[in-house]
């Protein structure tokens, strides 16, 4: 496939380390640049941003090591042909720097898993609710023997099992992102046995939710599991989002 060649417009100090990023970036949204595209040579992306070698080295280095820029030997540096998993590190880390489980995050974790949920409900085949069926069984079971990590993360198995079940690789990478973020919330809630039956409980209802395909009743439920969460007082004030699916308000 051939490519247009892309030209770079010369770059002004400070941050040109951050500058040659968002240029990349930029270019990419734009289309001037596609996955798999050959970018120029350092030193002719040095001399079209009209900055150093140095600074295009340090740049590429930084889109190489998050995933969106790939050096083969012998061969030089293209834009990458997928998105990694490496892409979205970043992303959880603003977050977590940003607002650890506050509100917004909880916000953030609503609207998601009542999106990929809702995905899931049209998209899962009969072997995938047996997977997710599974996971809840798993959790289920392990109460009897797991410790409260082993059995956050088995809580967090039975999301994945319903974000792979959408079949979209970005919904899935997004929403692993997002649920991994809650990992050590929910590990502390799990000391106490009683919270765990409570989300077995609530694993239960999303699975019944997901076989009515009822967008009214799956919100429900998704923001009803998480009323049995340490964050239930900060859930209270998001109940109104999932109630309009029946033109209903509690």
């Amino acid at each position: 496939m051939e490519y247009k060649p892309v030209q770079f417009q010369s770059l002004q100090q400070p941050s040109v380390v951050d500058q040659i990023t968002n240029t990349i970036r930029n270019a990419l949204i734009k289309g001037e640049l596609k996955p798999g595209q050959k970018l120029p040579s350092e030193p002719e992306l040095a001399r079209q941003l009209g900055v150093g070698r140095s600074a295009v080295r340090e740049a590429l280095k930084v889109l190489q090591a998050i995933g969106v820029v790939k050096s083969r030997r012998g061969s030089g540096t293209y834009i990458a042909e997928e998105p990694s998993d490496r892409l979205l590190n970043p992303l959880s880390f603003a977050i977590l720097l940003g607002t650890n489980v506050s509100s917004e995050l909880i916000e953030l974790r609503v609207m998601i898993e009542i999106g990929y949920c809702e995905l899931a409900a049209s998209q899962a085949t009969a072997e995938d609710m047996l997977h997710i069926e599974h996971a809840a069984h798993a959790l289920e079971a392990a109460l009897k023997y797991a410790n409260h990590e082993e059995l956050a993360q088995l809580d967090l198995n039975f999301h994945y099992a319903i974000l792979d079940s959408t079949h979209n690789p970005l919904v899935q990478k997004i929403g692993r992102t997002v649920e991994e973020l809650f990992f050590k919330s929910i590990s502390d809630n799990f000391h106490e046995p009683e919270h765990v039956k409570q989300a077995i409980a609530a694993h239960y209802n999303i699975i019944d939710a997901l076989h009515s395909k009822d967008l009214y009743q799956i919100r429900s439920a998704i923001v009803d599991s998480l009323n049995n969460t340490p964050w239930k007082d900060q859930v209270k004030t998001l109940r109104q989002i999932h109630l309009n699916g029946n033109g209903n308000t509690h």
